[in-house]
This record gives structure tokens, C-alpha cells and sequence, in this order.
């Protein structure tokens, strides 16, 4: 598929801050992608697309999760931050004809995460995280950590979004506990000490 397309797609319906952070996630990913080795075309492409619906307006986004991931969304709908990865991952399939499950998994899940992510979804998952205007605590660690350890980086973003979700008296979504669990316990991190 070609990135151009998908940018050009992506500038249409998105606002000029939005646009930008979309290609430093990109950027980002790309970078990464070529550090670990994995297909640079799937990662740019669930890059790229990863916040398409993020500037849906929330009746749009309740309704494609109610109809086309019900199951994973139900109670979630009043969260739009969550919602806008499940219509994402829907306009992926549907408007571009996409198939790919890693693709459509790193877009999907690139919010919350979640337990046995692939190394696409952990790239586009930090990479939206760690992308060069980011700037909130620990961020800089992160950053860091990701060039060296893609699963350190995770676990201490995890830890540090699940953190502020508490704080803010917040919900937050079982696929993040998830994955921090499995990270822990399959000791994917290379041991519990960060």
C-alpha cells in the first residue's frame, strides 16, 4: 500500500495537529521497526492509520464498536480514547481493504495494548507514546528504553499510564492490566528490576 496515499487520505480528515502527530509516530515507528528488525511497510502503514478515527465524532465512533466489536467495547462506549482505536481498525479493514491481522492489531490495540502483542503492536503502541512531542512524566526514560528494550519500555509506559488513570479516578481498560501482567510474568522485561 502506499504511504503517500494513506497520508494524503489521513491529512483530509484530520486536524493539522493531528495530521503532525500522526507522521511523528510514523517517524517514530519507522525507527524503531528498523532497530528490531521487522517489516517496515506494515509498521508504516499501521502507523499511519493509527488515529484515523481519533477526530470521529463520538456518536460515529459508539456506533461502529457497538456494531462491529461489541463483545470488546461494551464497557467501554463512553470512553472515546478507546473507542477510536476499535473504528480505526474498522475504516483499516473496510475503506483501505485491509487484511492484515498485524496491521489491524497494532491500530486496534495501540491505546490499551494488550497480553501476546506482536512486535508491530508493540512498535506502534510505544511509538504513539514515545513520538518526539510527547511530553509528560518519565516520557524521556521511555523514550530511551524503547532504542534498547521494547519491553522495559512498555512495562514503565504502562505503569505510568495506569498511574495517572488512577489518579484521575479513571477507568482502566483489562487489556493494559493485561499486558503488564504478561510482560511480568513471562519476564519479558529480562527480570522485574527496572
Amino acid at each position: 500500500m502506499d504511504i503517500n496515499f494513506l497520508k494524503k487520505e489521513l491529512s483530509s480528515i484530520l486536524s493539522k495537529k493531528r495530521y503532525e502527530h500522526s507522521i511523528r509516530v510514523l517517524e517514530t515507528a519507522i525507527e524503531l521497526a528498523k532497530i528490531y528488525n521487522i517489516d517496515l511497510e506494515k509498521v508504516a502503514i499501521a502507523a499511519i492509520l493509527h488515529d484515523f478515527a481519533k477526530e470521529f465524532k463520538r456518536d460515529e465512533l459508539v456506533s461502529i464498536s457497538k456494531i462491529f466489536f461489541k463483545e470488546e467495547t461494551e464497557d467501554y462506549l463512553d470512553n472515546i480514547e478507546i473507542l477510536h482505536s476499535y473504528a480505526g481498525t474498522y475504516i483499516a479493514k473496510n475503506k483501505f481493504n485491509i487484511n492484515d491481522s498485524d496491521i489491524l492489531n497494532a491500530i486496534k490495540y495501540h491505546t490499551t495494548g494488550r497480553k501476546n502483542m506482536s512486535l508491530i503492536e508493540k512498535i506502534v503502541y510505544i511509538a504513539d507514546a514515545i513520538e518526539p512531542k510527547r511530553d509528560y512524566p518519565h516520557v524521556k526514560k521511555i523514550r530511551e528504553l524503547a532504542f534498547k528494550n521494547l519491553d522495559k519500555a512498555i512495562l514503565v509506559e504502562v505503569n505510568n499510564k495506569i498511574e495517572y488513570l488512577v489518579n484521575e479516578n479513571l477507568v482502566i481498560h483489562i487489556n493494559s492490566i493485561e499486558m503488564r501482567n504478561w510482560l511480568l510474568k513471562n519476564k519479558l522485561i529480562g527480570g522485574n528490576k527496572l
